[in-house]
């Protein structure tokens, strides 16, 4: 059994991995709340040390292949990516970070930076003076945990080849470390984010700032339409029309609508190999 420097084999039982191999490590976040988190690495089948790979970071890492570490379902990535590799596409490390239980130190943790939210009924988002820390989580990806991970792993060194990725709250995380940090990550996985949650002012105003600093980067949008998910798709769909006249390169952003498909990992796991062909086309 190999381990990747404090990176342990996932060998719990039961678990619903069916191809490659996923490695944990517990960790302490520099971060406001829910400090202490698992990074989960998955490895695709075939996987030669020998070779760099592309990674690709994830919102809500327990749910990215096992559905046994998962709440709501897996997005079975380990599957699509068995069936990308037999259409000839490249394989790719997965890094999964677990979202904290609570969901409102989940909002706050893959929030725009410095946004605040404000279609809120509950207050839950304004209450006891909790402060965002998207930014933290950002800045440990982008400055901390993805050089700590190329010591141990064969990840590629082209900034191209590294991207985030998420659904939901987790699909503003994904543009948010993106735009945060363009000179360290090249792609983006947007799906069913919660813009609507922000003033659209208020977000057109982040992308005015933010989207000109993007250069052949690439972006992929999807939303559904049925119950809950409609509320997402018109703030989705006009996010990506507005990067798309802020000069964004048209070939490299595509948005992807399913109005068969509700909010759930059933519905994402279903667009994951659209979305990663065409970012890795």
């Amino acid at each position: 059994m190999k381990n990747f420097g404090p990176f342990q084999l996932y060998t719990a039982t039961p678990n619903d991995i069916k191809y490659g191999e996923l490695y944990t490590m517990e960790v302490e976040l520099p971060i406001l709340y829910s400090k202490r988190r698992i990074i989960r690495v998955y490895l695709p089948e075939g996987f030669d040390e020998n070779k760099k790979y592309p990674v690709l970071f994830m919102a809500d890492g327990q749910n990215i292949v096992d559905k046994f570490t998962s709440a709501f379902g897996a997005w079975d990535i380990d599957i699509h990516q068995h069936i990308l590799i037999s259409q000839g596409y490249p394989s790719f490390i997965v890094v999964g970070i677990d979202s904290p239980k609570d969901p409102v130190h989940r909002a706050l943790e893959y929030s725009f930076p410095n946004i605040p939210i404000e279609v809120d009924n509950t207050g839950e988002f304004n209450k006891d003076g909790l402060e965002f820390e998207s930014h933290l989580l950002y800045r440990y990806i982008a400055l901390e945990l993805l050089p700590m991970l190329k010591q141990y792993f064969p990840i590629s060194d082209n900034k191209e080849d590294v991207g985030a990725g998420g659904s939901s709250m987790g699909g503003v995380f994904a543009l948010s470390l993106l735009t945060s940090y363009p000179e360290v990550f090249g792609f983006g996985l947007v799906f069913s984010p919660g813009f609507f949650l922000y003033s659209k002012e208020k977000i057109m105003s982040y992308l005015d700032e933010t989207v000109p600093k993007l250069s052949n980067h690439r972006l992929y949008f999807y939303c559904g339409n049925i119950g809950f998910e409609s509320k997402f798709l018109d703030r989705t769909y006009s996010v990506y029309r507005y990067i798309k006249k802020c000069g964004f390169n048209e070939e490299n952003i595509e948005m992807d609508i399913d109005v068969t498909c509700g909010h759930n990992e059933a519905s994402w796991s279903k667009h994951f190999e659209d979305a990663i062909k065409f970012l890795f086309k």
